[in-house]
């Protein structure tokens, strides 16, 4: 029974010896490792796995082997299920793990500081004759990482080696031990296997303790894209592949509502998840269009083991059980897709360049030019031209020049305007014209051509080619008003580079200049109208300064774009919402005549139309400011990539 006792300690403690050659030693994924093994007594042997990060540039660290949740990938040695050899013990490390906080993740990441680790596994030889071998599989798992990005993880990746065989370590002789040491060897064994479960136990509350969430595959490069669709198709999965961004405001609302159900995550993981960030990665946004001949998003692919592909662009509400039932077994692999695309959604896109026209017509630096232009045409006509032709080329003017600008669009950044407008570049430039445009309106200066250069596009001129001239400077002058409803025309344009591409930015901007254009044709033909259209007296200075608090808050949503991508920390949620809420403050204390500027007439009588107004505009401030305490801002909460 004392041998026995003995035996059986040798056997858990595995006590080792000197190192012998190399079992297996190879270079994957910037890692090199060397797996050793060190004899110790009867059946008893350590392996000893060293990983060693080849860095090209910056440092590479690695995830320490008691790292938990669903981002990276723990260092780890271990024999393959069924082998005849087994551990005998705890996998440890020659260094602890440091803990890193990283909160775009909402949560940490236990990781080794940069340089090699070392990982030790107890284990049992596997049975037979004392000089021979057996063939034993290792998983190898591993994932290096430098403060920006992750390379391509190694996961139970498969390694053959030849181990030697022994006879167990139960028929040991084991005489010479006094019954101190066995009960030295065994409470030193106790206290080993109790710290143990006790960490085996801290590792499974904490894991618990995470949310769920869906372990995204997030490849920087197409290579990386098509190497984790091989890989899920190795291990007979579907991969499944989201493209987003942050700019793609659909794209975050699905995240943060649908994506957020323990059904979905567990769809999505039940494969290999892949999201694609088109903005931040010009050559993913390339390979979308070249491989799936499409720059929609959102857009779902599934990828199935056998090539076939499936594919989702319909964003639903998660309240919706009858299309989430749908989209779970279009996960699954077990329904159809639902890939509308941006085609269908013709009327959608018709009604947006309409309305946009419309806004754009009412804009304070569109508005006030009505007069100016119809007092144009009574001079020309009182020259002896004839007003009907003039008002026809001043129109044809202003679609003529919205239409260019959609052809341009379309023919110099068509393929690529996705990409373009997610960059943090095109974002910030955005933002900052925006925050100009907004200042202009609120009267810090005057933006306009001189004089003399309108004077040359036509202001000087008369005639119909004056007219006709006149009609493009008044879509360039106007600017101000017309970028942010033009660019959203545009942009659904384009948005999906198909055949269709060509006529929708055509067709679009044209009923949209059109829309602008038009009323100014008819007031050119019959002036009589403009006596009944209000005049722009005081409430059009009001409109303009409210249109530039508008303007300076639609720039806080490019900004945000930006500050995701170079992680300034300054347009975060919180910071936009709370200047959101004091701008739409603001803009309640100006309608009710709280504040005035230079230019504006008091307010002597607050009627129904400024109750209401700013009566609407004071509740937007306040649920703003709710959203601070942590209630959701619904559509707004898409603004903020995760």
């Amino acid at each position: 029974m004392r041998a026995l006792m003995v035996s059986i300690l040798l056997v858990m403690t595995g006590l080792s010896g000197v190192a012998g050659e190399a079992l297996a030693a190879f270079t994957t994924n910037s890692v090199a490792v060397e797996i050793r093994l060190e004899a110790g007594t009867g059946d008893q042997a350590t392996l000893v796995g060293r990983f060693t990060p080849q860095p090209d540039g910056d440092p590479l660290h690695l995830y320490a082997i008691d790292h938990v949740g669903e981002t990276g990938i723990p260092t780890r040695l271990a024999i393959a299920p069924g082998e005849e050899a087994a551990a005998t013990g705890a996998l440890t490390a020659d260094k602890p793990g440091e803990d890193k906080v990283i909160e775009d993740l909402g949560g940490k990441l236990r990781i080794y500081p940069p340089g090699p680790v070392e990982l030790r596994l107890p284990i049992r030889l596997p049975p037979g004759e004392p000089g021979g071998s057996a063939d034993v599989t290792l998983h190898i798992s591993y994932m290096a990482c430098t403060e920006a990005l992750c390379l391509q993880p190694a996961r139970k990746l498969p390694v053959e080696v030849k181990l030697p065989t022994a006879r167990s370590s139960l028929a040991t002789p084991t005489a010479g031990l006094s019954a101190d040491d066995v009960r030295a060897l065994l409470a030193e064994q106790s206290d080993a296997l109790l710290l143990q479960v006790r960490t085996d136990v801290a590792r499974q509350l904490d894991e618990l303790s995470q949310p769920a969430r869906i372990r995204w595959r997030r490849p920087s490069t197409r290579v990386e894209a098509e190497a984790l669709i091989a890989e899920a198709h190795a291990a007979n999965q579907a991969a499944l592949v989201d493209f987003t961004g942050p700019s793609c405001n659909v794209c975050q609302n699905m995240a943060k509502t649908v994506f957020r159900l323990k059904a979905v995550i567990a769809g999505w993981n039940a494969q290999v998840p892949i999201e694609i960030d088109t903005d931040a990665h010009s050559d993913l946004a390339q390979w979308q269009q070249e491989r799936f001949k499409t720059q929609n998003r959102p857009l779902y692919v599934r990828i199935g083991p056998d090539g076939t592909e499936t594919r989702w662009s319909q964003p639903f509400d998660p309240k919706d059980e009858a299309t989430l039932a749908k989209f779970l077994a279009f996960l699954a692999g077990t329904g159809a897709g639902a890939d509308i695309g941006t085609s269908s959604d013709l009327g959608s896109f018709l009604l947006l360049a309409l309305l946009g026209g419309l806004f754009t017509l009412v804009m304070p630096c569109t508005y006030p030019m009505i007069p100016f232009t119809i007092n144009f045409f009574s001079k020309q006509a009182a020259s002896g031209h004839r007003v009907l032709p003039l008002a026809a080329f001043y129109a044809f003017g202003i679609i003529a020049c919205f239409v260019g600008l959609g052809v341009v669009v379309t023919g110099v950044v068509g393929s690529t305007l996705s990409t373009v407008s997610g960059s943090p570049v095109t974002n910030l430039v955005i933002g900052a014209l925006f925050i100009v445009l907004g200042l202009s309106l609120l009267g810090a200066f005057l933006l306009r051509l001189p004089s003399s250069l309108e004077n040359a596009l036509g202001g000087g001129r008369s005639g119909y080619i004056g007219a006709l001239v006149m009609g493009l400077t008044f879509a360039v002058t106007a600017f101000a008003c017309t970028a942010p409803f033009a660019g959203s025309v545009l942009a659904a344009a384009v948005a999906n580079n198909t055949g269709s591409a060509w006529a929708r930015a055509i067709g679009g901007m044209a009923i949209y200049a059109s829309v602008v254009a038009v009323p100014f044709f008819l007031l050119a033909i019959s002036p009589g109208l403009l006596a009944r259209m209000p005049k722009a007296s005081g409430w059009m200075n009001e409109f303009k300064i409210v249109g530039g608090l508008v303007e300076i808050a639609a720039a806080l949503k490019f900004l945000v774009i930006s500050d995701h991508h170079w992680h300034w920390g300054v347009f975060t949620r919180t910071s936009v919402v709370a200047a959101w809420a004091a701008l739409a403050l603001v803009t309640a204390a100006y309608i009710f005549g709280r504040w005035r500027t230079a230019s504006d007439e008091p307010v002597a009588q607050v009627g129904i139309a400024r109750v209401l107004i700013g009566s609407s505009t004071l509740a937007v401030a306040l649920w703003l400011t709710a959203g601070l305490f942590g209630a959701d801002l619904a559509v707004l909460e898409s603004f903020f990539p995760e």
